[in-house]
């Protein structure tokens, strides 16, 4: 289970059925992953005229998952590939921004900077590492596998 404020708008999850889910809304007991409008016309009513009446109905459909529904995707080395990382020598991983690139380690701890930060703790989760991602470069992380 992940916890609200772990999440934000665009990170991947996956429900009990292994489902990639996109966060789009945060609520207080929910996420929102997917919505959509509806658009239904029917005849209303056919008189004594040759004017036809439709009625249309518009309806937003919402699909959400509770936050005990859903679970992190932990990071493997398929993952990190399909995000755009390259892996050079054994562990390290190496993922190219802007002209410039961030090294990695990739241990059974979870994904670290190779250069480490004081305080930052390994990155084990997709939506971990979209957060940091997004956090020092402003720009999403968008993986190819997750559509």
């Amino acid at each position: 289970m992940i916890q609200a404020k772990e999440l934000r708008c665009g990170n991947k999850v996956q429900n009990y059925q292994g489902e990639v889910l996109t966060v789009q809304q945060i609520l207080g007991n929910t996420v929102i992953y997917d919505s959509h409008i509806k658009i239904t016309r029917e005849v209303a009513a056919v008189g004594k005229t040759y004017k036809t009446s439709y009625i249309t109905q518009v309806v937003e459909v919402v699909k959400e998952a509770e936050y005990q529904e859903i679970n992190p995707i932990t990071l493997t080395p398929k993952i990190l590939e399909q995000c755009g990382f390259r892996n050079y020598i054994r562990d390290e991983w190496i993922l190219k921004i802007a002209g410039s690139h961030l090294d990695f380690e990739f241990t059974q701890e979870g994904l670290r900077l190779r250069h480490s930060i004081p305080g930052l703790s390994a990155m084990r989760y997709l939506h971990q590492l979209q957060n940091f991602l997004y956090g020092i470069t402003g720009k999403e992380l968008e993986p190819g596998m997750m559509a």
